[in-house]
């Protein structure tokens, strides 16, 4: 399976989220929608002080995501269902899911993380899996070939660190997930969270053995 193409970034040092993308129940975003205007009117330098002033101006949550050796990409939420999963938009006309913070699905990339099934005892707080041993469903696609995985984790806490997000330091800390795909490949991911609350800082994770380490940043919640 070929990597994830490299449009998924800043394009021309400009951050714009997706129109003409059709999902149902999301959020409205053709060019004549309030949304579109919204987080197209603005265009800031890459600086990450313009990146931090352009998001927290933004009434949308926003995050950070990039491919390991690749350009960071703007991600906007446009939606968030009854049982806390998301949907965030790029740029690039792509769809990400997330559910705390695991990548649950990537949609218009090459390898296309469809969707994420969690066996009993996930949580989408990250300090209650600790010591624990569990189990997850990805479901892939790559131009009309589909396929399926079941991936093992198991999760530890790596202890207390900092984070740093668009130049400054927070206190996190960080839960390792060590991961055996049914085909015995394995993985290590990493999340850094807020010590007190849970909240995701930060993650890098690997969702599937074809794509890249996905990495995540949160700017605005």
């Amino acid at each position: 399976m070929k990597h994830p193409p490299r449009r998924l970034a800043i394009q021309r040092g400009l951050f714009v989220v997706a129109a003409a993308i059709t999902l149902a129940g999301c959020a409205d975003v053709r060019k004549t929608s309030g949304f579109w205007s919204t987080v197209t009117n603005n265009r800031p330098q890459q600086s990450d002080a313009d990146i931090r002033t352009y998001a927290d101006a933004l009434p949308y949550s926003s995050m950070l995501l990039w491919f390991d050796g690749q350009s960071r990409a703007l991600v906007v939420l446009s939606r968030e269902d009854s049982e806390a999963r998301q949907t965030w938009l790029t740029a690039d006309r792509q769809v990400i899911g997330t559910w705390g913070p695991f990548v649950t699905s990537a949609i218009g990339t090459d390898v296309e993380l469809r969707r994420t099934d969690f066996d009993a005892g996930w949580s989408k707080d990250v300090r209650a899996l600790v010591g624990k041993t569990l189990v997850r469903r990805t479901f892939v696609a790559q131009r009309g070939n589909e396929a399926e995985a079941t991936l093992r984790s198991t999760f530890r806490d790596a202890g207390l660190t900092t984070v740093k997000v668009l130049g400054v330091e927070t206190p996190a800390r960080r839960i390792d997930e060590s991961v055996v795909a049914d085909n015995r490949v394995r993985i290590l991911n990493s999340y850094w969270i807020n010590p007190q609350t849970g909240d995701w800082l930060r993650s890098r994770q690997q969702v599937i053995p074809a794509m890249p380490p996905i990495n995540t940043l949160a700017l605005k919640s």
